[in-house]
C-alpha cells in the first residue's frame, strides 16, 4: 500500500514542486493540494520561465506541466527538461479528451499525468508517488557517492600497502648495495617521462614503472662475494651476475599486482641488436617497457657519480647512448629521447630527492589515478 500520511516527517519539505500553469487558479488550486501534503511549490505560467528557473540554480524534484501554454508547449519542455535533468519527475497535466497527449507525454520520459478536471485525492496520489521515486532516486545517489568514496578510500590504502611492500624489497637491495634506492627511484621517474614521451598509454604506465622500480631485485639472489667485489668479474661470475634478471622475475611473478612488471625485469638487459641477456631477445621482441627503461637506465648510470668513477655530462651521456642506437637501444626511442629538454631531467632528480621517502607513495597515487 502507498505511503501518503506515514512519510518520515523528516523527509517533508526536502522536495520541491514546480507548478507549470498560465491558468493561475489551476497553478494555484495545485499550490494549495502540495502544501496539504507539507511541500513547498512555487508556479510560474509558461514553458519558458520554467526552463529559466532551472538555468537560475533552481531545482525542483517534481514538476507538474501543463501540455497547453503560450510560448512554449508542455511536450516541447518536456523534451528539454528530460534532456537536462534525466531523473527528474514530470507529471503532465491534460484535459479529458486528450490522452493522446498524455501517451506522447509519457513516452517522451514524463512520470505520470493528471486529468482536468481533477480531484485533490487523486493529485496528491500522483504527486506522493512522485515525491516517492524522487527519493528512491536521490537514495541511490547518495549510496553510489558513499560507495565511490568508499571505493577510493580503500583503494588509497591499497596503495599504501603496495607501496610499503615495494619499498620493503628495494630495502632489502639496499642492504646489499649502496644507493640502490635512489638510483630506482630515478630511473622510474626517468622511465615515466620517456614513456609519456613515446605515447605510452597511461593505463600502461604503472606496471612498467613498477618494473623499472625493481629491475635490480633479483640481485638479492647474486651472493655477496660476486655482487659485492670491487675488482672485475671473472666469466665464471659474471655468467652468475646475468642470472638476476631471472631471479627477479621469478620472484615478481608469484605477486599478482606485480606479474606485468616481472617482464620487464626479466628483459631490462636484453640489447635490440640481440646481443643481450638472458634469452638474447632482439628487436620488439623485447617488452616495450625494457626498451625504455634500458635507456634511461644508462642514461642515470652515466650521469650518477660513483666511487670508482665520476658522472659525465648530460651532453656526453646522449652523445654516447646515440651511437648505441639500433645495437643496444630501439632507434625509435632514441629519437624521442634525444628531443627531451635536458632540465626535464634535472627537475625530476630535484623532485626526488626532495620527495625522499613519499616518492613511492605519490607515484602509485598519481598513476592509479591518473
Amino acid at each position: 500500500m502507498y505511503r501518503t500520511n506515514h512519510t518520515n516527517e523528516k523527509n517533508k519539505n526536502r522536495e520541491k514542486i514546480l507548478i507549470v500553469d498560465d491558468e493561475k487558479v489551476l497553478a494555484d488550486l495545485l499550490k494549495e493540494i502540495a502544501a496539504e501534503e507539507g511541500f513547498a511549490s512555487e508556479s510560474v505560467s509558461n514553458g519558458i520561465e520554467c526552463l529559466e528557473k532551472f538555468r537560475d540554480g533552481d531545482f525542483y524534484d517534481i514538476v507538474l506541466l501543463d501540455i497547453h501554454m503560450p510560448k512554449l508547449s508542455g511536450i516541447e519542455t518536456l523534451r528539454r527538461l528530460k534532456k537536462l535533468y534525466p531523473d527528474i519527475s514530470i507529471i503532465i497535466v491534460t484535459a479529458s479528451k486528450e490522452f493522446e497527449y498524455a501517451r506522447l507525454a509519457l513516452k517522451e520520459g514524463a512520470y505520470d499525468y493528471i486529468v482536468k478536471p481533477f480531484n485533490s485525492s487523486s493529485v496528491k496520489s500522483v504527486i506522493n508517488r512522485a515525491v516517492e521515486r524522487s527519493r528512491l532516486i536521490n537514495d541511490i545517489k547518495d549510496y553510489q557517492e558513499n560507495l565511490e568514496r568508499k571505493v577510493i578510500t580503500q583503494a588509497n590504502q591499497l596503495i599504501s600497502v603496495y607501496a610499503d611492500t615495494l619499498e620493503a624489497m628495494i630495502s632489502a637491495l639496499d642492504m646489499r648495495e649502496c644507493e640502490t634506492g635512489r638510483h630506482s627511484y630515478r630511473v622510474t621517474e626517468y622511465t615515466i617521462i620517456l614513456a609519456k614521451n613515446f605515447g605510452v598509454p597511461y593505463s600502461d604506465l604503472e606496471s612498467i614503472a613498477k618494473g623499472a622500480l625493481l629491475h635490480d631485485i633479483g640481485k638479492i639472489g647474486v651472493p655477496d662475494h660476486i655482487l659485492l667485489k670491487p675488482e672485475k668479474l671473472t666469466d665464471d661470475e659474471m655468467e652468475i651476475m646475468r642470472k638476476h634478471p631471472v631471479y627477479g622475475y621469478n620472484l615478481l611473478k608469484r605477486l599478482k599486482f606485480l606479474e606485468q612488471a616481472a617482464e620487464i625485469v626479466l628483459s631490462h638487459h636484453e640489447n635490440f641488436d640481440g646481443t643481450g641477456y638472458p634469452d638474447k631477445i632482439s628487436g620488439k621482441g623485447i617488452s616495450l617497457g625494457a626498451r625504455i627503461f634500458s635507456v634511461v637506465d644508462t642514461f642515470d648510470a652515466m650521469t650518477t657519480s660513483r666511487s670508482y668513477r665520476q658522472a659525465i655530462s648530460h651532453e656526453e651521456a646522449i652523445d654516447l647512448i646515440k651511437q648505441s642506437s639500433g645495437r643496444q637501444f630501439d632507434p625509435e626511442i632514441i629519437n624521442i629521447f634525444i628531443n627531451i629538454p635536458d632540465e626535464v631531467w634535472t627537475t625530476a632528480r630535484t623532485n626526488i630527492e626532495r620527495a625522499g621517502s613519499n616518492y613511492l607513495k605519490n607515484l602509485l597515487f598519481n598513476l592509479t589515478n591518473s
